[in-house]
């Protein structure tokens, strides 16, 4: 396990950055498997939504293609520079204001990475009660839970590897699932395509979840693409390994649920399966392929992204990061928090932040910063030091973009993104720049750039 590998310190572009194209792709079919996502497809047409099956599938080709360009375009100061969040951070909310978003997207990974063990450990239960008899979740749940820690505290290899193997069996699992619904449901599912559903507000707002759905990893996805290599990737190998590792999974499930919701009413094909397709050996295959799923979206989405941020604060190791991590998952009590409504808002609120945070990033990298970070300046960390290491503009831009998604909560995600990156660049252009060195080298680099290209 390199030492590179499991620190916030910047990977070299050599032997560290170990996801190839391949790899990365397997990673996203792995990490993409999200139970919500059925629910999503379902919610666009009837009986629960509005639009019809050809308006539902365009609703699910542009939105997944919207967030493979988000991942590949907020993740490339990660490929550039081999820099995780937490760093890429301190250039728009300084080195101390950077702990801010690192919580907000780290600690509710923390409470996932709890519910989805619960989740995976009840699959493991169902499928040993329907072929030996033998019923103790609260054992699987802790098994589970320990398999998760050793393979995470191991180091991105062995998660590189499950994802891979996972990956494999993930997309069989999908391809199975909807050759039997379309051999199930075939007549029903065509029916939907034959109402006149619309392409006005809802067509927009089934574009919002659907992109909404992967807000945080939008944030972290530095964490992943600093792994890829540089030499021998070009930028459009770059960005097809997101489309392609992000679009086939993402419209699978929901496509799913879509023919779920069509047929009978329900979106969860384990509902689905064990009330209309009675199969013992059917029902089997899906809860594993169930408890397969939390497995490979945990060690990719909930436990990377709060392990880094523990170890950039508590300055502890890669290893031991994961061990606390895993054990304080346990302690969110899931088998709790799932029934809590309480949760859902608080998870809700706390992602109403997320779209301001992407825009802020995006407008510091790509328009201030001309999509070349000081990496130096990032790790020595002085930069804002008039306000103590905390940017004030990303504050306030993040905390005012957060207030207007909660007014729009169908918009959230838009109105979000464009309110932060707005706001930010008007804060650090006519007020942070004349009280912050690094921001003001920043600006002046850009007008060098601008003076050279119009000579």
């Amino acid at each position: 396990m390199s030492a590179q590998q499991t620190s916030i310190e910047p990977i070299a572009d050599g032997k560290d950055r170990i996801l190839g194209p391949k790899a990365y792709i397997a990673m996203w079919w792995g990490d993409a498997v999200m139970v919500g996502a059925f629910m999503l497809g379902s919610s666009l047409i009837p009986p629960f939504g509005e639009m019809n099956l050809w308006q539902a599938i365009t609703v699910l080709v542009i939105a997944n293609i919207l967030v493979a360009m988000m991942l590949a375009i907020n993740g490339r100061a990660g490929w550039k520079h081999g820099i995780p969040m937490i760093v890429q951070l301190r250039s728009s909310f300084g080195h101390i204001g950077s702990r801010i978003p690192g919580f907000l997207r780290g600690f509710p990974a923390l409470f996932w990475y709890g519910i989805q063990t619960w989740l995976g450990a009840q699959a493991i239960n169902s499928i040993m009660v329907q072929t030996i008899g033998f019923d103790n979740v609260w054992l699987w749940f802790f098994a589970f839970q320990a398999v998760q820690i050793w393979i995470s505290a191991k180091g991105m290899e062995s998660i590189k590897w499950v994802e891979i193997v996972g990956a494999v069996f993930i997309m069989l699992g999908l391809v199975y699932l909807l050759f039997l619904f379309l051999d199930q449901f075939g007549l029903q599912v065509r029916a939907v395509g034959e109402i006149e559903g619309t392409w006005a507000l809802p067509f927009w707002l089934g574009i919002t979840a659907l992109t909404g759905n992967f807000s945080a990893l939008f944030l972290n996805v530095s964490d992943y693409t600093r792994f890829i290599p540089r030499k021998g990737v070009s930028e459009a190998t770059y960005v097809n390994a997101h489309v392609i590792g992000v679009l086939p999974p993402s419209i699978l499930m929901p496509f799913i649920g879509i023919m779920g919701a069509a047929a009978v009413g329900i979106w969860n094909p384990v509902d689905v399966i064990s009330q209309y397709i009675p199969m013992p050996i059917v029902s089997v295959f899906i809860l594993f392929f169930i408890a397969l799923a939390q497995v490979t979206t945990n060690l990719v989405a909930n436990i990377i992204p709060p392990a880094i941020i523990a170890m950039d604060i508590f300055k502890i190791s890669w290893a031991r990061a994961c061990v606390i991590i895993g054990v304080l998952a346990v302690f969110t009590c899931p088998w709790l928090i799932m029934q809590a409504d309480f949760f859902l808002t608080f998870v809700a609120g706390m992602s109403a932040f997320l779209g301001p945070l992407l825009g802020i990033m995006l407008v510091d990298y790509y328009i201030i910063h001309k999509g070349h970070y000081n990496v130096d300046a990032l790790y020595e960390g002085e930069m804002f030091g008039k306000w103590r290491k905390i940017n004030p503009a990303a504050v306030i831009a993040a905390t005012v973009g957060a207030v207007l998604a909660l007014f729009f909560i169908d918009l959230s995600w838009f109105v979000g993104t464009i309110t932060g990156a707005t706001l930010y660049y008007a804060l650090m252009r006519y007020w942070v720049v004349n009280h912050d060195s690094y921001t003001a080298n920043a600006f002046a680099a850009g007008k060098q750039q601008e003076t050279v290209s119009e000579s």
